[in-house]
């Protein structure tokens, strides 16, 4: 389902009573989320935690992949806070109200700051790359917590080993929501009609090549054409290989974050693709053309999210938690320092 509605006071009643009609007849708003999450779950490698690979786990993480676009017309104050963190306004000098996408600033505060210097801001210009890598970050937490939960229930005190096992579940339930819901935002940032200014049509920009105007094209490409023609079994082909990025130049949290501007560099490589399939007729009917492009897309956007949740887990082992005397995780599920514990 697009996410540019922009609702005004008076526009809100409306929205709120169609945007879930929407949503529900959508495809990258129900079907297309639901295959990317789908795929990205049954590709996780057994070196992820068992609790995600189960049936159960597999079947929420695909189902929750919907689950933003289903909270649309919750209230003008939700709708304007969030709907924002599903889109970027990228421009074809790959910068975004002025910031180039290579070299985004470390937060979204600063981001904000950095786009009001140049008269504008994230609610105008779009935030998916916070949205993804904030959502990285809770899950990285979340795959701490579990590591160390899981350890005490095994080898804690056994005057604490019940409760340890019981945050563990906790914990397990936080991973599941967490990852499910926030792939939702990995996914709509692998259709290129959210990484970019020409997104729902090519709008007041010149246009040379009389590309598409049509108030309608985002939903005709992610909606219309997904919903008939694109399936989950011709998507799968095209899953990328298991990719976790490591580079010793980049510290912490910023290799993350150039991970994902190169993520989105992607996807807005494919804007013009896109209106020429589109302009050729090739969204009117599944010619191979525009069937290979819709399911690079989705596999794009369901690779990406498998590559994520495996870095989270893996980088979860060199985090550190609590809040009055944080502990790193390595140090206590190695055995080599005592859990001083959240178990009450």
């Amino acid at each position: 389902m697009s996410n540019r509605l922009r609702p005004t006071l008076s526009s809100a009643l409306f929205i709120a009573t169609f945007a879930f009609s929407v949503s529900a007849a959508s495809a990258w708003g129900l079907k297309g989320h639901t295959i990317i999450n789908h795929l990205a779950a049954v590709s996780l490698p057994a070196s992820v935690p068992a609790f995600m690979r189960t049936p159960a786990a597999i079947a929420e993480l695909s189902n929750l992949g919907t689950y933003l676009d289903l909270q649309k017309g919750a209230g003008i104050a939700w709708d304007a806070a969030y709907d924002p963190g599903h889109y970027l306004d990228l421009k074809g000098d790959d910068t975004v109200g002025g910031i180039p996408l290579r070299a985004l600033p470390p937060t979204r505060e600063a981001y904000d700051t950095a786009l009001r210097a140049h008269g504008t801001d994230q609610y105008k210009m779009g935030y998916v790359p916070y949205s993804i890598l904030e959502g990285w970050q809770q899950l990285r937490m979340d795959f701490a917590y579990w590591r160390v939960d899981d350890y005490e229930a095994a080898h804690g005190p056994s005057s604490t080993r019940a409760k340890a096992r019981a945050a563990a579940r906790v914990d397990e339930a936080l991973v599941l929501r967490d990852a499910g819901v926030w792939g939702h935002y990995v996914a709509d940032a692998s259709q290129p009609l959210h990484i970019t200014v020409h997104f729902n049509g090519w709008g007041d920009y010149p246009n040379p090549n009389g590309y598409s105007n049509s108030p309608h094209f985002h939903d005709l490409f992610e909606s219309d054409f997904v919903e008939r023609f694109i399936t989950e079994a011709g998507v799968a082909t095209r899953l990328a290989p298991l990719h976790v990025p490591h580079d010793a130049r980049l510290a912490g949290d910023r290799q993350v974050l150039t991970s994902i501007e190169t993520y989105l560099a992607g996807s807005n490589a494919m804007v013009e693709p896109l209106y020429r399939i589109a302009k050729a007729g090739g969204f009117a009917h599944a010619s191979p053309e525009s069937s290979a492009f819709a399911e690079g897309r989705l596999a794009y956007g369901a690779s990406e999210l498998r590559d994520l949740i495996v870095w989270a887990w893996q980088d979860s082992l060199n985090e550190t938690i609590g809040d009055d005397a944080p502990q790193a995780v390595r140090a206590v599920v190695s055995g080599r320092a005592p859990y001083r514990g959240r178990y009450f």
